[in-house]
């Protein structure tokens, strides 16, 4: 498929900009955007959003049924990410826009029909492009996993943490303050950038302020929400006022436990099934026995 190749091939001309930031990253494959082709009788795909630090392969969980029901499956790299800490500091969220807008209508145009799952960043990025775009008419609904637009604990201290702690491995900070939201990136290595992007994590924050404090939008396609209490990254009432104030039609999937933020992520998360199968349910309409 000619699109399939642009994609991969802008991806390609991503990591050669890598390189050119820092001669010494390497991008792995498990940290690669990916195009998985589908059966070419099934017309449809899924495109995924990932998180900050992590990369498309952290969101494969939820595309597992997809896969077996012959759809293709899309994961989308923010640029910056997949790499060094030092790579991903020099990426702006206008880059992060401009790309998201770019491939999210390339495989929009690519297919009959298509839907969106995105995860704490990827889940800000996708928002954040329908809040000022109209919706691609292929794009069917769209699922967010802990949706990013301001955080759980703030601090006065950002710039200071900024100098002192950018590009920190994260295994000290997991060692010394147990942030819960940090353990699936010591379990999973492959897939989670080891060392801290604080001022890639002030960019974000900044993101998502602005999103928090835009005008009403009028996002018309059929929306879903997972939100968790153990959630110690967003600051969920928040999420819950973006989305029921700029989505018409929303469902609000809420776990009452301490499930942490990553709640697609089967290593840390005892609800990623459950993610899964809703998505997969709210996909289709119907629970057709196929998770059973």
């Amino acid at each position: 498929m000619k699109n399939r190749e642009t994609y991969l091939k802008k991806y390609q001309d991503l990591y050669t900009e890598y390189s050119a930031i820092d001669h010494t990253q390497v991008m792995t494959p498990e940290k690669k955007a990916f195009w998985i082709e589908g059966h070419p009788e099934v017309n449809k795909a899924l495109f995924l959003a990932h998180g900050y630090m992590g990369s498309p392969s952290e969101m494969l969980h939820i595309a597992k049924p997809f896969i077996q029901k012959g759809w293709s499956v899309v994961g989308f790299l923010i640029p910056g990410h997949g790499s060094t800490s030092r790579v991903a500091n020099a990426y702006k969220a206008e880059r992060w826009k401009k790309e998201m807008e770019e491939q999210l209508l390339l495989v929009a145009s690519s297919f009959e029909e298509i839907h969106a799952a995105g995860f704490s960043t990827g889940g800000l990025l996708l928002h954040d492009f329908l809040r000022r775009n109209k919706a691609p008419s292929t794009l069917k609904s769209l699922h967010l996993v802990s949706p990013f637009f301001k955080q759980r604990f703030t601090t006065f201290l950002d710039g200071l943490i900024e100098k002192l702690l950018n590009n920190i491995s994260i295994d000290p900070v997991y060692f010394f303050t147990r942030f819960r939201d940090l353990k699936v990136m010591t379990l999973n290595r492959k897939l989670y950038n080891q060392c801290i992007p604080v001022t890639t994590a002030r960019e974000i924050k900044k993101l998502g302020l602005e999103v928090y404090r835009a005008e009403k939008a009028d996002i018309d396609i059929p929306v879903q929400m997972f939100l968790t209490r153990g959630d110690w990254t967003v600051k969920q009432a928040s999420s819950k006022k973006v989305l029921e104030r700029d989505a018409k039609n929303l469902t609000h999937v809420w776990y009452n436990d301490h499930d942490p933020h990553h709640l697609m992520s089967p290593v840390v998360s005892k609800v990623a099934d459950d993610v899964q199968q809703k998505i997969y349910t709210f996909v289709f309409g119907k629970d057709d026995g196929f998770l059973s």
